[in-house]
């Protein structure tokens, strides 16, 4: 008979990411996983297969809990502006709060793996592909309402608002502060107005 597991399998997973997201994939070794997941190598490989499979794991989870966010503050505010705006200001707020410095876990993983990784460049640039789908929505939604200039497309707005945050959280691992950034949350929702 096949012994039960005995770790919780998010738990894990959620250790396992904070490694990678603090350290990179490279830099990641087993004794530190180990350390973070507080599990044995063994028991590592029986529920993860590898160090590779246990990153895509890991990455996968937190893209998840990324698109619920995403979509809570673009969807669950008063109007398609407010919804930008919320989305904005607290991916500026959750990187006020880094005080490690990490960054996106996506995005580091993008600038680490993706160059060379299919599976990784892939599974983001699906993820990427998703983002800017739900901005171009809202966006539009605006647009209808009057909230957004209708100048230009929508979906090229949106790539606006996903580059501005992929530089935005860049460089939110440096020293610029967590009130500029806001400011220049600011300055882009008049530019889209």
């Amino acid at each position: 008979m096949a012994r039960l597991r005995e770790f919780d399998t998010d738990v894990a997973l959620d250790a396992a990411m904070q490694a990678f997201w603090l350290r990179g994939y490279e830099a990641t070794s087993m004794a530190d996983l180990m350390a973070a997941m507080d599990l044995k190598k063994g028991s590592i490989y029986k529920a993860f297969k590898d160090k590779h499979s246990l990153f895509m794991l890991a990455l996968r989870q937190y893209l998840e809990h990324a698109n619920r966010f995403n979509r809570q503050h673009l969807e669950g505010a008063i109007s398609p502006k407010a919804g930008v705006s919320d989305l904005l200001h607290a991916i500026i707020s959750q990187r006020g709060n880094d005080r490690d410095r990490r960054g996106c876990f996506m995005l580091n993983s993008l600038v680490e793996l993706a160059p060379h990784d299919e599976a990784v460049r892939t599974l983001l640039e699906d993820h990427l592909s998703h983002m800017q789908a739900m901005l171009s929505r809202t966006i539009a939604q605006g647009q209808t309402l009057g909230e957004f200039r209708t100048d230009i497309p929508a979906d090229d707005l949106s790539l606006m608002v996903l580059n501005f945050l992929q530089g935005l959280v860049t460089r939110s691992k440096g020293s610029v502060s967590v009130a500029a950034l806001h400011q220049q949350a600011d300055t882009l929702l008049k530019v889209l107005a």
